[in-house]
């Protein structure tokens, strides 16, 4: 995925999370809802432009429609994309999203080619009891069909009250026929702490956002290493675009020596809060695995860790938001949500915008993030473009031997063909669906060996705990 398709995702996924962050400091937020007195002086230009579009432009004008555009110009004006206009009906998406009342079937998706696709079924869910599979296309929802259907509203579509019901028409990857499913609604938990062991005495803690659970998930987690014979861990925070202030602050009382977490000061640098760690310092070494994904709580969580717990960040920088929102309900029934303080780190580090800066900076090859590109379909024999150049590029990273010629000629079809016969397929040298899905995992499990940001941590702390290195940062890091 390319990192301005990263980039919009990643702001979407915090557009979200500063709402969760809401719920939980609007106690110490709380504002009275602002009367407006009268036009004010400094407001005549606004009105005079008003009068006179209303009055004498050419054509009849909505005054909704112009009020919608002030509101937005006047927003757009703050250069802050966190600060914005709510109407009714995003506002009320947004809280079922954040207050934990949203039910679905238990999928994630992603947009393949105009086409949605499956990419994990969470395990205990509608989908899981279905035999939904990863790599399975959704063809209609509820007699509707989604073909070339924006993914976000494609999953407004999975989405519902618990206990309904839905009709799905999938498209099996292998398979001729379609066929249709019927499944009911029920409210999803997301795994978002995942833990394992790299090799013995070195384990691998991975955070993908701050949800419900988290915290006491993280600390199940962390115990359960720890009981094993923990001698260094490496926490994954990348592309974790932050979520719950509450998870991440759990967090942090677990694995944060005792003192400061982060700070909230607003505009005049007042501290408005402070949250605290009362744990024991690890008796191991940990590394932090961050990149320019990471925001909001995963940063803070990075940040404290860099400063007060010893811990070094390995990666690149991060994303860098730290900011408070606050939600004002308007008369209209729609919400204005605008940044009224930021977060600090221990240290008095300034998150937002600058973000963290690594100890250790590790650029992935480009190669990594093949596995975020969907694989190309319906190529025929001497097409040519991009979708043969990416193909070809993700065949020469399976380590088939080819050039990227930008055509679909013999080379590659023969490349196509080794690797269907490698997978138990039949070499057709098509980009079928069961193809593509192969493909798809291959350059998932192939990733994880071009990973040098972890690598170099599973090197660092092993080489530590032999007693043949000092972890030591190859520059200071700017929580420092």
């Amino acid at each position: 995925m390319r990192r301005r398709e990263w980039t919009v995702l990643l702001l979407c996924l915090l557009l979200l999370s500063n709402m969760a962050t809401y719920l939980f400091t609007r106690f110490y937020f709380a504002t009275p809802a602002m009367e407006v007195a009268g036009e004010r002086a400094e407001g005549k230009l606004f009105w005079e432009v008003w009068d006179l579009i209303e009055d004498k432009y050419f054509q009849p004008v909505e005054k909704e429609k112009l009020l919608q555009g002030a509101l937005e110009g006047m927003l757009r004006a703050l250069d802050d994309p966190y600060t914005a206009y709510l109407n009714p009906e995003y506002l009320e998406e947004m809280l079922i999203q954040t207050t934990g009342s949203l039910s679905g079937i238990g999928v994630e998706i992603v947009e393949d080619e105009g086409e949605i696709m499956v990419v994990r079924v969470i395990e205990g869910t509608p989908a899981h009891y279905a035999g939904l599979l990863p790599g399975d296309h959704l063809i209609e929802v509820d007699g509707r069909s989604i073909s070339g259907v924006d993914i976000n509203e494609a999953a407004r579509l999975l989405r519902g009250p618990t206990g309904t019901s839905l009709e799905v028409v999938v498209q099996r990857a292998g398979e001729r026929d379609l066929f249709q499913v019927t499944l009911t609604r029920a409210q999803i938990e997301m795994d978002t702490v995942f833990a394992h062991f790299l090799e013995k005495g070195i384990g691998y803690l991975q955070i993908t956002s701050f949800d419900q659970g988290t915290g006491e998930d993280f600390a199940a987690a962390l115990h359960a290493l720890e009981q094993q014979g923990l001698t260094g861990l490496v926490l994954d925070l990348r592309d974790n675009p932050g979520g719950l202030l509450e998870e991440a602050i759990r967090v942090g009382e677990v694995i944060v020596p005792a003192g400061e977490i982060t700070r909230v000061v607003d505009r005049k640098g007042n501290v408005r809060e402070r949250y605290l760690s009362r744990a024991r310092p690890p008796d191991y070494e940990i590394l932090v695995l961050v990149n320019e994904y990471t925001a909001s709580a995963a940063e803070i969580i990075a940040g404290a860790l860099q400063d007060r717990g010893g811990a070094l960040l390995v990666g690149r920088p991060t994303f860098g938001k730290a900011t408070v929102q606050y939600l004002q309900y308007l008369s209209d029934g729609g919400g204005l949500r605008y940044t009224i303080a930021k977060y600090l780190t221990p240290g008095g580090h300034d998150l937002h915008r600058d973000g963290l800066q690594p100890d250790f900076e590790i650029k992935l090859p480009a190669e990594y993030y093949l596995q975020y590109r969907p694989v190309p379909r319906e190529l025929a024999p001497g097409d040519t473009g991009e979708k043969v150049v990416l193909l070809q590029e993700m065949l020469i990273f399976m380590e088939y031997e080819l050039a990227v010629t930008g055509v679909l000629d013999e080379q590659t079809l023969a490349a196509l063909q080794d690797f269907q016969t490698s997978r138990q397929t039949a070499p057709s040298g098509e980009l079928d669906a069961s193809t593509r899905e192969q493909l798809r995992q291959s350059l998932a499990q192939k990733a994880a060996a071009v990973d040098e940001q972890l690598l170099f941590a599973r090197k660092t702390l092993r080489e530590a705990v032999r007693g043949n290195a000092v972890l030591l940062p190859a520059k200071g890091g700017a929580g420092r």
